[in-house]
């Protein structure tokens, strides 16, 4: 977040129900397609103001659209949160390997703030 947006939120676990995360053919980063069998963990962030959620935009890619979704906090609650999702004609693009933030934290965290920061 800090990297994107050069500010730090207050942010908890969450879960999205009926969505599933894998990798991008290719590509180090994830994307999240519907999937009414699964739920993907995550991180609800808290206080995102205007110009963080416009420096986010500008971040992901055209392969994602922010949507408003319910996601369920780790104390239960359920509350609507923006939410990037692949966009119906880039679902060709990911594959079908989950993606694991460890692995991606160990294999290409590093190499990926070095790209985000040039």
């Amino acid at each position: 977040m800090r990297a994107v947006t050069g500010r730090s939120f207050g942010h908890e676990p969450a879960r999205l129900f009926g969505w599933r995360r894998t990798c991008f053919r290719g590509r180090s980063y994830p994307g999240i397609r519907a999937d009414s069998a699964v739920s993907t963990s995550g991180t609800l962030w808290h206080g995102i103001d205007p110009h963080a959620a416009e420096l986010l935009d500008r971040f992901e890619t055209a392969d994602y659209e922010r949507r408003t979704l319910p996601v369920r906090t780790a104390r239960g609650s359920e509350v609507e949160a923006d939410v990037y999702v692949v966009r119906t004609a880039s679902l060709h693009l990911l594959s079908h390997e989950p993606w694991e933030r460890a692995r991606f934290a160990r294999e290409s965290l590093e190499a990926f703030l070095r790209a985000l920061r040039r």
